[in-house]
């Protein structure tokens, strides 16, 4: 049986630099983000394309994809009332066909959504990095998602959307390079 692997939207590292060039003029431009900086709550509507995706029910970070998966979008917290999100089940994956699961290399797959989703101050288009695009290691971004806090330590109640400024790591070089 193959397994389908996506890389978890809910840990989107987002390269939001002066060194990289948005493909889209609306996209990677959260209108309500303030950024606390030290692993804090993220203020709502700061992420606008961050996506929870859950199966069976419940928020899930990586591992086989199901035919039951909704994507929600607009979720600050996995309890309770979420007045900004919407939801929609898997019309279709598409797995990157360069994915190794030795090693998880190219792990990433393309959902396509039942119907379309009208972009809102809390529903928005990440942005990609061109493909020329180079992030210098030391270089700040940032990491956002619903995971532990710390190892073995699960996200308290309400489990909102935590948001962390990291530098970039490269492998091995000066620099990162998009290919």
């Amino acid at each position: 049986m193959a397994l389908y692997r996506l890389i978890c939207a809910a840990a989107l590292l987002s390269l939001l630099t002066q060194e990289s060039h948005s493909q889209l003029n609306v996209c990677g431009k959260p209108a309500l983000n303030t950024r606390i900086v030290g692993g804090q709550a993220a203020p709502e509507g700061s992420w606008p394309w961050q996506a929870s995706l859950h199966r069976s029910g419940t928020h899930f970070c990586g591992g086989s994809i199901t035919a039951n998966l909704i994507v929600y979008l607009g979720r600050q917290n996995q309890e309770g009332i979420n007045s900004n999100e919407v939801s929609r089940t898997v019309k279709r994956i598409i797995n990157n066909p360069n994915y190794n699961s030795v090693t998880s290399d190219n792990d990433i797959s393309l959902l396509k959504l039942s119907s379309p989703v009208r972009f809102t101050n809390y529903i928005a288009p990440v942005c990609l990095a061109a493909s020329d695009s180079t992030f210098f290691n030391g270089t700040d971004s940032w990491v956002t998602g619903w995971g532990n806090v710390r190892s073995g330590t699960p996200l308290p109640s309400p489990q909102s959307l935590m948001e962390v400024e990291v530098p970039i790591v490269g492998t091995g070089s000066a620099n990162v390079t998009m290919e």
